[in-house]
């Protein structure tokens, strides 16, 4: 990596930082500077413009070949997953090609690859089953799918124009992690049956799992051979040679046995026949009710396909030295889904293992989903018909190796090792998942985030303050036992907002210290560097315990209030209670005014 002052441009030849040299542009500044088209804010909104003005023409061969790789990954990939959705393989191809367009367009991420998702899928096959069965109709199915699609394209783009793109958080992390493993084994204990070559058992994960066990009677063995020989070949191919599509190898392989052992004569079920070229479906079954039903399941699919697609694009921005915007990134998947939906598919999200490859084929822009779209759009046109021979089984192998990774328990287990309640929490969502339904686990996933953000500002830390020997650092003392605390003044450290939620707690614990002082002290100083945020209650809990102070001859004071926390202090009052000239700007400034054990040293 070359740097210049502060612009760093890596080896892609992408520059990064600001203009800090004449003629050098970063690509967040690539149009901003100039009128007409391609002016100002325009590659803001379109980030497309700045990466097409500086790409260079050595990088082609690179994203070609790049885009093939993605290709040949998720082809098989996405006619797997529309057996999850529900519909046809040929509009699991559909998906593909706008979605991966509209990303381009859109998106800031120069890494990430948009496509189909295991979780997505399934989240969109819970959000339409219900309504699509009860109209007992294949093409309402399609077609309801497909609106949903476009019903995820829209909340995210209204998302993204609101600003909104703090609605990761919705879903805490380590819930999340337990989602996503639920998730991960709802789909793959859903496509056992087809390796077995049974139909899928009615009920929940757990139900569906042991129902297809004690059904080992009526399973279909050259099915199962198959099934086992597609999921062995594909993990060891993942172990062995990683940078071969092993899905479309399997597939080739796989329809070639079709053929020449006469495989659908022992009964294996095969995926039939695939029409080349676009055949849609008319919408016209689909009532305004209808869409009104799936909509609650668009929004699950916005929270968490949103969670999962911004952590991959932050993860590679981070690797790459760069940003991506949160909002501008809704309003790429918001343009992603739409494309999506506008060819009847079904809803998509960033893909980390498609994005995984691209990147191990040295992709360099957003051009290498782009050759893949324009590859997949030529096997819709003139390819789909080759796949008609393809075992249902290898399908259902090809989903479970995808979603393999999705079942990281070790995360659950260093959870569980540390003790914490996100254990709890991640607990509670996968068993949400594959114990009730995936919408249901949406919801208990989101409660259960919720409840770790209450649990959090219910448990701030608070702690005790000490001076170092040589009195130039004062640190808690329950990590720091060479400190000792001040013979006459108590320091505590609150280490969170102080809001409503635990602001009882900060007057608890000083009331609680004082009492356990052989003789009362002269002060309490509060360091308040940890206080983000302090509302009502925290202003009345601090009125409080100076009103409990006062009368036993203890001063009151604040140290490290920062402009916004000060602010609020005044207005509500709090400042005229204790006094302007109590409030410090160091610890140390305010044990040397309040103590009479006094010790030269530096302010800290």
């Amino acid at each position: 990596m070359v740097r210049l002052s502060s612009i760093s441009v890596d080896q892609r030849g992408t520059a990064r930082g600001r203009v800090v040299a004449s003629g050098v542009t970063a690509p967040s500044d690539v149009g901003k500077s100039t009128a007409g088209p391609g002016g100002p804010g325009l590659a803001r909104w379109v980030p497309i413009v700045g990466w097409l003005r500086g790409y260079q023409r050595g990088w082609l061969p690179h994203d070609a070949i790049a885009g093939i790789t993605v290709w040949a990954l998720m082809v098989p990939e996405a006619m797997a997953y529309a057996g999850i959705a529900g519909v046809p393989v040929q509009y699991g191809l559909y998906a593909i090609p706008l979605a991966l367009l509209g990303y381009a367009i859109f998106g800031t991420s120069r890494e990430l690859v948009v496509g189909p998702s295991a979780s997505v899928v399934a989240l969109s096959a819970a959000a339409v089953g219900a309504v699509a069965v009860a109209k007992a109709s294949p093409d309402a199915y399609i077609a309801l799918t497909a609106v949903l699609a476009l019903i995820v394209g829209v909340i995210y783009v209204l998302g993204g124009l609101a600003r909104l793109g703090w609605i990761e958080h919705f879903f805490a992390r380590p819930v999340l992690d337990g989602f996503i493993i639920g998730l991960g084994l709802f789909v793959a204990v859903g496509q056992i049956p087809k390796l077995t070559g049974i139909e899928k058992p009615s009920g929940d994960t757990i139900a569906v799992f042991v129902r297809t066990l004690t059904d080992i009677g009526s399973w279909n063995w050259t099915a199962v051979a198959v099934g086992a020989a597609a999921l062995a070949l594909l993990f060891a191919m993942r172990r062995w040679l990683p940078k071969v599509p092993a899905a479309i190898v399997v597939v080739v392989v796989s329809i070639l046995c079709v053929k020449l052992f006469n495989l659908a004569g022992h009964g294996l079920k095969l995926v039939g026949k695939v029409p080349t070229g676009f055949h849609f479906v008319s919408y016209s079954a689909l009532s305004w009710h209808d869409v009104g039903a799936v909509v609650p399941g668009a929004f699950a699919i916005v929270i968490v396909g949103f969670a999962e697609s911004i952590a991959i694009a932050k993860s590679y921005a981070a690797e790459h030295n760069y940003s991506v915007d949160a909002n501008q990134e809704m309003l790429a998947y918001g343009a992603a889904n739409l494309g999506a939906g506008a060819l009847q598919g079904f809803a998509v999200c960033g893909s980390l293992s498609k994005s995984a490859a691209s990147q191990q084929a040295r992709a360099r822009t957003q051009a290498a989903p782009l050759v893949t779209a324009v590859v997949v759009v030529l096997t819709i046109l003139f390819l789909a018909g080759l796949f008609q021979n393809l075992p249902e089984p290898v399908l259902g192998a090809i989903v479970i190796a995808a979603v393999a990774p999705m079942l990281r328990f070790g995360k659950l287990t260093a959870l569980r090792r540390a003790r914490t309640p996100e254990f709890w929490a991640a607990l509670g969502a996968l068993l949400g998942v594959i114990v009730i339904d995936v919408y249901p686990g949406v919801v208990i996933g989101i409660a259960l985030s919720f409840a770790l953000l209450i649990h959090a500002l219910d448990h701030p830390h608070i702690a005790r303050l000490g001076r170092s020997q040589d009195a130039t650092r004062y640190a808690d003392l329950a990590t720091h036992p060479g400190f000792t605390p001040l013979p006459d003044v108590v320091i505590e450290r609150f280490e969170g907002p102080l809001v409503f939620t635990n602001a009882g707690l900060l007057v608890s614990a000083v009331r609680q210290q004082i009492d356990t002082t052989p003789r009362p002290p002269r002060a309490v100083v509060l360091d308040f560097e940890g206080v983000t945020q302090v509302d009502i209650t925290g202003s009345d809990a601090l009125r409080q315990l100076h009103t409990w102070l006062e009368p036993h001859g203890v001063t009151l004071a604040l140290a490290r209030v920062n402009a916004t926390v000060r602010g609020a202090l005044d207005r509500e009052g709090v400042l005229a209670v204790i006094g302007a000239d109590l409030v410090f700007d160091t610890v140390r400034a305010a044990a040397s005014q309040l103590s009479h054990d006094q010790r030269p040293g530096p302010d800290s």
